[in-house]
């Protein structure tokens, strides 16, 4: 193995510090040892930490270089493993996708989608973009039989072992399992891991091959140069940068991913699913964008992430704010308890909070969400990624971003501003009152549905008691009342909507007008109400034609500013039309009832027309602006305009029609306008606005209210009987103030038409600013402020064949009633003022003309300028608006020229080329049959032509690029973003006249783009026409290129088959037809210069042709063949039972089967009809091949061929219904035949898929059966067996059974063990072969070194040759540029001598037509002498009564008149020579300037030689530098560090002083405190000694004192002892007494006891006698108690007092013994008690 050297220091990821240049070092020689030694090569692979002297060693530090390697190639693999987990999440996703969208299904080997087309399938088809059919409706669907559940019968009975699959994430990778839980990994991955991996090994090599740092130091030892080699770049270190980023950029891919998949999940709605699944795919599918002007490619990657980490996080952020909205409503609506279902049909399922999961991945990309919760909402995520497609392609167009690097930039600044402005969003409904946001934004009460439901029924209820009076249905009650609800309820939304973005209008017009020096109080209109309005006689004038003025004067400006925002029907009534309010039940029921809806749908009508004022305000001065050049310095802002009233914009679709915009105004809903333009401080325009493009709101509405005021009081006073009814006064105020409405939308739609046309202007300047000879050739351009004079108005046009007079400077005349000049764009300041000076409606025809003329002229201009740019390089295809070179196979600039000039013809040879009607209309048409055309041509002769040439992958590569390019350029409609959840039922169109009559707001945002009632300012158009053919080769382009001129042809031929028809569409033209006059055919599309002069068409043709008919008849013939087409690849479909005729073998069988079963047919009943059917046939026999008759027009063969589809095709349907009729039918008789009364499932049920399973059958009942019958008894009635013969079959029966499954077993057993052994023996054997292999092929180990360096050698040999013709090749453009400037310096002296001979010539030429002129005056003069002499002769002979004098005074008059005649000649004689001598002097000027200027490029040249020469020295200076100042530095380092040395020798030293100085003072110190100890311890010890004197002192007395006290209390205390003893003594002598007496009670008791059982003497005596015992002794004992406590408690003497309870005799001494000590104890201790209670006498025991 040969080793590289390390070549690249520093971070690699830096870029900063990557240089592809860096100079190896020779490389080091490997040694050879004989022997392996663990320790060896542990120090070789930089793996041995032990430590020793051998830092220096090389082999050691090649040894850890190799460790780095090896750890390198590690990682880079570990990242490949990562990219091919995504690649695997990518494709395993995307069959999940493909599976939900398509329900793929195998039909005969191959898979066929069995769901039907979305709206977006059905567009790039060449559809309309609606779904037809009742299977659309998916809410109507109420029984199981009516709803068609496509994915669950997918699910159900497809091929597809699993549908979904699981993920989970391990260590930073992610892995794809199936449902088994069994790891797959897709082969479409490993694909796109070795596609990625060629990619990415091309990037590498170029930004290899474009260092130039080779060139500096050439260094070429090796036998070939390794400076072209580039031997010095760590190629590892690239791949390593490479794989780290790419891994880095899947893993962003995946995480924004992964958050729109989630929203899939929960999306219902299959178009929202379709849309999801797009911005999903067009994810997995994005690269990084690289700049290969750029050094390195790091810096590319590391933008393409910040832009997917700054969409993540925008993502991230509105999705979860979503949920979160999501489960606060739906928790707001559950709250409650509804056990009845009925309630809550309709309602979005209650979550129940029990187990939180995941629903993609194992960590979820969103918030945990819970098992039983779904949002179908979520399914509008779809519409970030469009809103941000909108934005970015807005600041694309307005930057025009030259470069990828550029691009990217532009896209992260759209992103972060984005993030910015939807993540912190604003509350505009805080600009209001608080009385108004109460009343219209609170959804208290209209924001839950049980409320409103509530509402409904009380409504309900109360017009059932009114229509029972008056005889009305309850039905036709019920179906008003919740109709009338339903409006209400939309309304709300409308006016709602259209408030807050009136807010965002509000603002923007604010900003706008203070940068432009007006003030606010322009938007505002001081409110007069109807019941205080009087009459004005003179009403206000509208304003001035130059706003400007009101800067000079604002007096007529009413300086009224509210402090909130109001709406604007607040401005005209508020009392009763504009009184609403939504937070109570009470009003609402008010609205419903009398004329509440009337009143909200005119203040409705009020609000969206002061919305549309502002946004035509604030669309005027976006616009208001002029082109700089190729790359405008300033991004103009996001705009928007009026599409509604007339004009589409750029982006629109391109066959629209452009209508009238006062019908749809109260109609027509509007988007909420981004909020980038509320934020000044974000804005990409900062220059000061153009004041001239201002609107005036209040001085716009103040004449109109005036008017209104007028007819309100006119219209009351001629209804004075009716008008004391408020109803009738509610009907007249809405009625005016639905025209006052109405004027002010017709005065404002002037502004919006003009904002469109300066739209289109600026537009058209930016297109031609690339194609400047076309500019300069063609178009005039106005100019600021321009003057127009006589020669730009209608006499301008007045022909003069004696001079030649320029084309007028205006596009219409000043009353906007004749059509001037086409190629006159006007500028900007012109377009505000022109048609001003008008009456309003004359006006409004003028710029809707105007707009007409113009956009169209924009689209054409377009088109052509992207047709001839369709030859260019693919390369050029990311930037399409950049000025490339054009290819002149394309035509090129001339082929322009040429469009331009029929174009002009064709305006030239209308019947009325002056009327602008007529041109706007022949331009509608030449525009539509251009794009149906190039339609035509890309979508199916293109594609036929490689198909039938077998060329597969460039018919796929038109195929995929049609699907996303020609649909723009189709009349398409296009959904509106705010259109997901409001679309129209799928049978109506939406540019059909009855969805507009029904459903006009629907259809509006059905059909008004992604953001209706704003114009789009870039213009795709070039974009969608280069991504139809982006992917083709150069040879391909040949080939699609012949086929667009084959449509040309095409067009000439159905032109000139069809003429008569043509003529015979303008009788009036055929009444002055001239013998000698020659069809014009340069006005008529599809016909090249070079077809004119050709000899058929003059033959064929014989008069002017009617250039509007013949383009009606090319569209009707395109429109035609589209239909034709659609039907042919429908019907191919059905023949061929497959989904798409994409190979060659498909393709030529459906030639067979169309060329028998349709062409044929057609082509036969052609010929029928012209009476050529013999010669038909012969021609067939001749030619072997189905052609069409001679003389058979293209139109009438594809009517036939569309007229015999169609009856196929219905054939065809009729069959199939008469199918499921029958078998619907047979279904329905055998259920009626069952006799079980069920109900008929079968009915509903789906056809399932019928198998074939075959199972082997033992005989062993059969067997059982036929051995028991070998030995019986019949007995009639009854069969006897044996009970030995049924224990013999029973005992064989059960060996059968048991030999049947051992049998089973051992098959099967002995099947796993062979096929294990077969395993097993194959394994082995390729292990061994394997083996053999690598030892037989596996070289020396010296031979596998030459390989390696072999390798290498031809890798930096092929390198190097690369990097030469590179070079190479850089140098031949050069020499070629060089060599063109020498040859044109060599005949520029030819030049100037031609030049200088046509100049004589020219001279000569005007010397000759002077002379003519003289010579043709004279006979002239002759002739009229003749004349006059011939005039005398018959006067004279006839006798005339004139006089002579008149003829004599013409005479002199001549003979005066001929003398100027003479000097006008002759001065023009010198004007011709002075011109010529200007043009000759100009000449010499542009020669001298050429010859300055080659001689200032040859200075500059050599400037840069010598400037490259003096960068080369001072590099090498440089370098020199470098090197010195490393020594210095080094010497530097040596000096500092024994500077360090000396340094810290000093400080050790100085430490040393310190520390010694330091002990001593602490020495000293230290004396100087014991001293102060000693004395002051000595002082304080004698002041304690005599402290305790006296405290001792002290102490003595009290003890004296005590002593005393002492003796006194012990002397109290043995008196009271004694007394004590004396008390208790007479106490036990009571109770002894006591006790005696009790014994002689007792005993005379019991001598009385037997006294009585002897006389027997009733119980009643001795219980009476014992009851008075027993008193007397309880009494006598109570009284001896109570004596004893008392006394106690006198003395103070705490004593237990013992019990007294009677006890016999023999007790008595042994009470007495133990009741004394207790006694004698206790005063003991009350003695001890109180002789201890003072605390200093001490203890005594001797008392």
């Amino acid at each position: 193995m040969k080793e590289d050297d390390p070549s690249v220091e520093g971070n690699e990821n830096d870029p900063a510090q990557i240089n592809l240049s860096h100079c190896a070092d020779e490389p080091v020689k490997q040694k050879r040892e004989t022997g392996y030694s663990c320790a060896v090569a542990l120090q070789l692979l930089g793996l041995d930490d032990r430590p020793g002297p051998g830092g220096g060693d090389p082999v050691l530090a090649r040894g850890t270089y190799l460790s780095f390697l090896y750890l390198r190639h590690l990682r880079i693999r570990e990242l490949q493993r990562i990219c091919l987990g995504i690649l695997n999440y990518f494709r395993s996703i995307e069959r999940t996708l493909t599976i939900n969208t398509s329900g793929l299904t195998l039909v005969a080997g191959s898979q066929v989608p069995t769901t039907e087309d979305s709206s977006w399938v059905n567009t790039v088809k060449g559809g309309m973009g609606t779904s037809q059919g009742l299977g659309a409706h998916h809410y109507v669907h109420g029984t199981s039989a009516e709803h068609k559940a496509q994915s669950v019968q997918f699910m159900e009975f497809s091929e597809v072992e699993n549908q979904d699959d699981y993920y989970c994430m391990v260590a930073g990778c992610i892995h794809t399992q199936d449902q088994q839980g069994v790891y797959v990994v897709y082969d479409e991955a490993l694909s796109d891991l070795k596609e990625l991996e060629t990619e990415l090994l091309l990037l590498a090599s170029h930004y290899i091959e474009k260092e130039k740092g080779h060139k500096v130091g050439i260094n070429s030892n090796t036998g070939h140069d390794c400076g072209w080699a580039h031997a010095g770049v760590d190629r590892c270190a690239v791949l390593y940068d490479m794989w780290t980023w790419e891994a880095t950029l899947l893993e962003n891919k995946r995480q924004l991913l992964d958050s729109y998949f989630e929203a899939y999940q929960h999306a219902l709605d299959p178009e929202e699913r379709f849309a999801l699944a797009q911005v999903i795919t067009d994810i997995m599918h994005r690269c990084a964008r690289f700049d290969l002007s750029q050094p390195y490619f790091i810096k590319a990657y590391r933008d393409e992430c910040a832009c997917l980490r700054l969409h993540l996080q925008l993502v991230r952020g509105l999705l979860n704010q979503h949920i979160e909205c999501q489960r606060e409503y739906v928790r707001r609506l559950w709250q409650d308890s509804h056990p009845d279902d009925s309630t809550t049909f309709g309602l979005p399922l209650n979550i129940i909070c029990k187990q939180l999961i995941s629903i993609n991945n194992s960590c979820p990309a969103l918030k945990n969400i819970y098992l039983l919760e779904f949002h179908p909402s979520l399914g509008l995520a779809s519409c970030i990624s469009r809103a941000l497609e909108h934005l970015l392609r807005e600041a694309r167009h307005t930057c025009r971003p030259m470069s990828a690097s550029a691009l990217i930039s532009l896209e992260r600044h759209v992103l972060q501003l984005a993030l910015d402005v939807w993540l912190t969003p604003a509350k505009p409904e805080s600009w209001y009152s608080a009385q108004l946001q109460k009343d219209l934004f609170s959804a208290k009460v209209m924001g839950d549905p049980f409320l409103v439901g509530e509402i409904g029924l009380l409504a309900l209820k109360s017009a059932a008691d009114e229509g029972q009076n008056q005889g009305q249905d309850f039905h036709m009650l019920l179906l008003e009342t919740f109709s009338k609800l339903l409006e209400l309820l939309t309304l709300r939304h409308r006016l709602v909507e259209m408030s807050l973005e009136s807010v965002h209008l509000a603002r923007l017009y604010k900003e706008l007008a203070c940068e432009m020096g007006f003030e606010e109080f322009h938007l505002y209109l001081r409110p007069v109400h109807f019941e205080s309005a009087s009459h004005k006689d003179k009403v206000v004038h509208p304003p001035p034609v130059f706003i400007t003025s009101l800067l000079e004067d604002s007096d007529r400006v009413d300086r009224y500013s509210p402090a909130t925002l109001v709406l604007a029907i607040s401005e005209v009534d508020d009392n009763q039309v504009g009184r609403f309010s939504f937070y109570t039940k009470e009003a609402i029921l008010k609205l419903l009832s009398h004329s509440g809806v009337e009143n909200l749908q005119v203040t409705l009508a009020c609000q969206a027309t002061q919305k549309n004022a502002l946004m035509v305000a604030v669309q005027q001065v976006s616009f208001y602006h002029t082109p700089q050049g190729d790359c405008p310095a300033d991004v103009k802002e996001i705009s928007s305009d009026l599409r509604n009233n007339s004009g589409v914009g750029p982006t629109r679709r391109r066959n629209s029609r452009i209508v009238n915009g006062i019908e749809n105004v109260l109609l027509a809903p509007t988007p909420k306008v981004p909020d980038t333009l509320t934020h000044p401080s974000e804005r990409f325009q900062s220059t000061k606005r153009a004041p001239e493009a201002f609107v005036s709101i209040q001085l716009e509405k103040v004449g109109l209210r005036d008017t209104m005021l007028n007819a309100f009081l006119l219209r009351k006073q001629a209804t004075a009987d009716r008008a004391r009814n408020l109803d009738e006064i509610g009907k007249v105020k809405r009625d005016v103030i639905v025209e006052y409405c109405q004027k002010f939308n017709h005065r404002m739609s002037h502004y919006a038409l003009r904002g469109q046309i300066m739209a289109y202007c600026n537009s058209l300047r930016a297109l031609l600013n690339h194609f400047p000879t076309i500019r300069d050739t063609f178009f005039m351009l106005g100019q600021p402020q321009e003057k127009k004079g006589l020669r730009d108005s209608k006499e301008g046009l007045k022909a003069d064949p004696r001079s030649f007079q320029p084309r007028p400077r205006c596009l219409l005349s000043a009353d906007g009633k004749i059509f001037l000049n086409l190629w006159f764009i006007p500028h900007p300041s012109e377009v505000l003022v022109m048609f001003k000076t008008l009456p309003e409606k004359a006006a409004f025809r003028a710029l809707k003309l105007t707009l007409q003329l113009i956009a169209s002229l924009h689209d054409i201009v377009a088109y052509l300028f992207s047709f001839a740019k369709l030859g260019n390089c693919p390369a050029c295809f990311e930037f399409p608006l950049s000025p490339n070179p054009l290819r002149g196979n394309w035509g090129g600039t001339g082929e322009i020229a040429s469009e331009l000039q029929e174009l002009q013809n064709m305006i030239d040879s209308l019947q009325s080329p002056q009327d602008p009607t007529r041109v706007s209309q022949a331009l509608l048409l030449r525009r539509e049959v251009m794009f149906l055309q190039f339609d035509a041509a890309v979508r199916y002769l293109i594609r036929r032509t490689f198909l039938a040439a077998g060329n597969a992958p460039a018919y796929q590569s038109v195929t995929d690029g049609m699907y996303h390019g020609l649909p723009p350029l189709s009349n398409s409609p296009v959904k509106s973003i705010f259109a997901s959840q409001l679309s129209l039922p799928p049978p109506l169109d939406p540019q059909s006249l009855q969805a507009f009559v029904l459903f006009p707001w629907r259809a509006f945002l059905e059909d008004g783009g992604p953001f209706p009632v704003m114009s789009s300012s870039p213009d795709t158009l070039e974009y969608n026409m280069q991504l139809c053919l982006c992917r083709l080769s150069d040879r391909d382009l040949k080939v699609a290129h012949g086929e667009l001129v084959g449509v040309q042809l095409l067009m000439e031929d159905v032109l000139l088959s069809n003429y008569h028809v043509i003529m015979e569409g303008s009788p009036g033209q055929q009444v002055t037809l001239d013998k000698n006059i020659q069809p014009d055919l340069s006005g008529v599309p599809g016909f090249r210069s070079q077809f004119q002069s050709s000899p058929k068409a003059s033959e064929l043709l014989g008069g002017p042709c009617n250039a509007v008919m013949s383009l009606a008849l090319l569209r009707s013939f395109l429109v035609l063949w589209k239909q034709l087409e659609v039907l042919k690849e429908h019907w191919g479909r059905l023949k061929l039972q497959s989904q798409d005729i994409n190979s060659l073998s498909f393709h030529k069988q459906f030639l067979e089967l169309y060329g028998t079963d349709i062409l044929y047919p057609s082509m036969k009943a052609i010929a029928r009809r012209m009476g050529k059917e013999d010669e038909f046939e012969e021609l067939i026999i001749s030619s072997q091949s189905i052609l069409p008759p001679k003389g058979a027009s293209e139109i009438e063969i594809k009517t036939q061929q569309l007229q015999k589809l169609l009856e196929n095709l219905e054939i065809h349907m009729i069959q199939e219904v008469l199918r499921k009729v029958n078998r619907e039918r047979a279904l329905v008789v055998s259920e009626k035949s069952k006799e079980q009364h069920t109900l008929p499932t079968d009915l509903w049920k789906h056809q399932v898929m019928k198998e074939n399973f075959s199972v082997i059958r033992p005989q062993i009942v059969e067997k059982f059966i036929q051995r028991l019958l070998e030995n019986y008894q019949d007995g009639g009635l009854e069969i006897t067996f044996s009970k030995d013969h049924l224990k013999a079959c029973l005992l064989s029966l059960g060996c059968d059974v048991m030999a049947r499954e051992r049998s089973n077993f051992e098959s099967y057993s002995m099947c796993y063990e062979h096929l294990l052994e077969n395993a097993r023996q194959k394994l082995r054997q390729k292990e061994q072969e394997l083996g053999i292999i690598r030892r037989g092929q596996s070289p020396p180990e010296s031979s596998a070194g030459q390989v390696a360096e072999l390798s290498h050698n031809m890798i930096m040999e092929i390198t190097a040759l690369r990097a030469q013709l590179t070079d190479l090749e850089e140098e031949n453009l050069n020499l070629k540029k060089q060599i063109r400037k020498e040859v044109q310096e060599e005949y520029e002296a030819l030049v100037q001598a031609l030049f200088v001979t046509c100049l004589h010539i020219k001279e000569k030429l005007d010397e000759n037509q002077l002379n003519l002129i003289q010579k043709v005056c004279e006979l002239i003069g002759e002739v009229r002498a003749e004349g006059i002499d011939n005039m005398k002769d018959l006067k004279k002979k006839w006798g005339s009564a004139r006089p002579e004098e008149e003829m004599k005074e013409n005479a002199a008059e001549q003979e005066q008149l001929r003398v100027p005649e003479q000097d006008n000649s002759s001065l023009a004689a010198l004007v011709r020579k002075v011109r010529s001598l200007g043009h000759w002097r100009l000449a010499v000027q542009q020669a001298r300037f050429r010859g300055h200027l080659r001689r200032a490029e040859e200075e500059a040249m050599q400037s840069k030689k010598e400037c490259l020469s003096v960068k080369l020295m001072a590099e090498h200076e440089a370098t020199l530098f470098r090197q010195q100042l490393l020594a210095l530095r080094q010497a530097l380092a040596r000096a500092q560090a024994d500077n360090a040395r000396v340094c810290r020798q000093q400080e050790n030293q100085a430490q040393l002083l310190k520390e010694l100085e330091h002990r001593a003072t602490q020495e000293a110190r230290h004396r100087q405190q014991l001293d102060l100890m000693k004395s002051s311890s000595m002082e304080k010890l004698l002041e304690d000694v005599e402290q305790k004197k006296q405290h001792l002192q002290l102490l003595t007395e009290e003890a004296e004192r005590a002593s005393k006290l002492d003796q006194l209390q012990q002397k109290k205390i043995q008196r009271e002892l004694r007394q004590m003893r004396s008390w208790l003594v007479q106490e036990r002598s009571v109770k002894v007494d006591a006790f005696q007496r009790v014994k002689e009670l007792q005993s005379q008791l019991n001598d009385a006891e037997r006294l009585l059982d002897q006389v027997n003497s009733p119980g009643g005596l001795i219980s009476q006698t014992h009851y008075s015992l027993h008193s007397a002794s309880t009494s006598s004992r109570y009284s001896q108690q109570h004596l004893l406590k008392t006394d106690l408690m006198g003395n103070k003497i705490r004593t237990q007092r013992p019990k007294t309870v009677p006890a016999p005799v023999k007790h008595k001494k042994r009470n007495d013994r133990v009741f004394l000590p207790n006694v004698a104890k206790n005063v003991q201790l009350s003695a001890f008690q109180v002789k201890t209670d003072p605390s200093r006498i001490p203890f005594r025991t001797d008392w």
